[in-house]
């Protein structure tokens, strides 16, 4: 897979004909590390100075897409005047703009319970915790990656056999989410048509996770110029990606490399 730092060229002279460039960003893993605590979690001096520097260009739009819920990616991610998507999508905040899925809404009810559930089972396993974010529930381990086996079991237990819900699997993390039709490759596209970049506009979705790769898939059928970026060090064996970067300290070189003054102004 292509390093994303040698697609910069491509970018830059996509952006200069089209007058756009749209970065969808992901937060853990991308703008910011992984951390063991989530609320540790902070985007890099380096990546914030690039990426302040290339919002203040002219034609840039950026949108923030996470699997946090929205206040908290909100508040973390601290950039003004962008559209953010929390919980995988089903919160959705911007300019104009606030939307909340419906039936992951309406799934609140179970998902307290389940979460009542998890959190007692997970009782006597030391590093493993429920995180609630509101539409979802995000049970961490990497704290505790030796009782992987009995965490799995103990959210399962809770979670299945409810038709309201259903579970899936991230980097030393399960999820329970409610069972709709919605991920991020949907909330990409829902804050696509919100944009509406004109024909030939590079759009770049940078991710790191298993989620994210409905993104890069939603990505193909948009346009040619849209694309994904995985970071991702050791790549894993099928990707929706299109070039990737091996760590997200790489993110910060790669807003630095679109910024260089190459004939595209600041904004007014």
């Amino acid at each position: 897979m292509q390093n994303a730092l040698e697609r910069v060229p491509v970018w830059r002279d996509g952006w200069r004909r089209s007058g756009r460039l749209v970065l969808l960003l992901d937060f853990d893993g991308t703008l910011a590390p992984i951390v063991a605590r989530p609320e540790l979690a902070a985007m890099p001096e380096r990546t914030r100075t690039a990426l302040d520097r290339l919002m203040a260009m002219e034609g840039v739009e950026v949108a923030v897409v996470s699997g946090r819920g929205l206040a908290d990616v909100r508040d973390r991610a601290a950039i003004p005047g962008i559209a953010y998507a929390g919980n995988h999508g089903m919160e959705i905040e911007g300019a104009g703009l606030h939307r909340i899925h419906p039936e992951a809404a309406a799934a609140r009810p179970e998902l307290e319970e389940v979460a009542a559930l998890i959190t007692a089972a997970l009782d006597g396993i030391e590093g493993a915790f429920v995180e609630d974010k509101g539409l979802t529930l995000s049970i961490h381990y990497r704290q505790a990656a030796d009782r992987e086996a009995d965490v799995r079991a103990a959210v399962h237990a809770a979670a299945d056999g409810r038709p309201g819900l259903r579970v899936t699997a991230g980097k030393m993390v399960l999820e329970v989410r409610p069972r709709v039709e919605w991920d991020k490759g949907r909330a990409v596209l829902f804050l696509l048509e919100q944009m509406q970049p004109p024909a030939g506009t590079p759009i770049l979705y940078l991710g790191d996770d298993r989620t994210d790769e409905d993104a890069f898939r939603a990505l193909d059928g948009w346009s040619p110029e849209a694309e994904g970026v995985l970071i991702a060090d050791p790549l894993p064996n099928e990707s929706a990606a299109k070039s990737r970067l091996h760590e997200p300290a790489d993110v910060g070189a790669l807003f630095e490399a679109l910024a260089e003054d190459q004939g595209i102004g600041n904004r007014e």
